[in-house]
């Protein structure tokens, strides 16, 4: 299948989803999930995309692909890194990256504001929830965030924080991540209520969260970005 025919199954997914519950698709940030397509893959999207007249957002994991992919795709696109942040990794995160999604420590996120600080930059980023309490994931738990986002407050010349994001095990059954989907809704709402969106971009608690199987649920429950690459470029190598 083409890409231009996947992204139009996508953005048609993505509409029926956000318009089942009286959103605005265009609330709804596509990233694409590039890691491990080649180089051809990505500027395809990339012309598909604008062709379309839409933003191109492409979701990578290893920072070696993304320091290879970065001078190669175009300057409007944007790179989100969603794949785990190691502390040795972090100069090279806030170098290349638009935006750090998988914040998942405090150590990595002071490691952040160090090096953002250094090169004078104001680094997009969300912090990672280990939502379902998943030892086999990283992230911060509900009860850690309080900490995360102090760091924050301190470190606002440096760091823009922009949402939460949150990683799920497969399952088959896209049904069993709504519980999930629905406990990070709720968990933006209590920090909205306590007060704490105003450490976010522009009072915004956005949400990062479902990838192909799952985004159509994601959305109905409150995301504001799904991460989605099977079923725009097909099975990884």
């Amino acid at each position: 299948m083409s890409i231009e025919q996947t992204v139009r199954d996508v953005r048609s997914q993505i509409q029926l989803a956000a318009q089942s519950v009286g959103r605005n698709p265009k609330s709804v940030t596509l990233v694409a999930v590039s890691k491990t397509q080649p180089l051809s893959e990505l500027k395809e999207y990339e012309r598909v995309a604008l062709e379309r007249g839409e933003s191109v957002v492409f979701g990578e994991n290893y920072l070696q692909e993304i320091k290879a992919k970065r001078p190669e795709i175009l300057p409007s696109s944007e790179l989100h890194m969603i794949g785990p942040l190691q502390s040795n990794k972090v100069r090279d995160a806030v170098s290349f990256c638009d935006v750090i999604e998988s914040v998942h420590s405090l150590k990595v996120l002071g490691l952040i504001a160090k090096e953002a600080a250094k090169i004078n930059k104001l680094q997009r980023i969300l912090l990672q929830v280990n939502i379902g309490q998943d030892d086999a994931k990283s992230g911060f738990s509900e009860a850690e965030l309080e900490e995360a986002l102090a760091v924050v407050e301190l470190s606002r010349e440096h760091l823009q924080l922009e949402g939460l994001m949150t990683i799920l095990p497969y399952d088959e059954d896209p049904e069993k991540s709504r519980p999930h989907f629905q406990k990070m809704s709720r968990l933006r709402q209590a920090l909205e209520q306590q007060g704490r969106a105003v450490l976010f971009h522009e009072g915004r608690i956005l949400l990062s969260m479902g990838m192909s199987n799952d985004f159509e649920i994601a959305i109905v429950e409150g995301a504001d970005f799904v991460r989605v690459g099977t079923a725009l470029f097909g099975e990884r190598n």
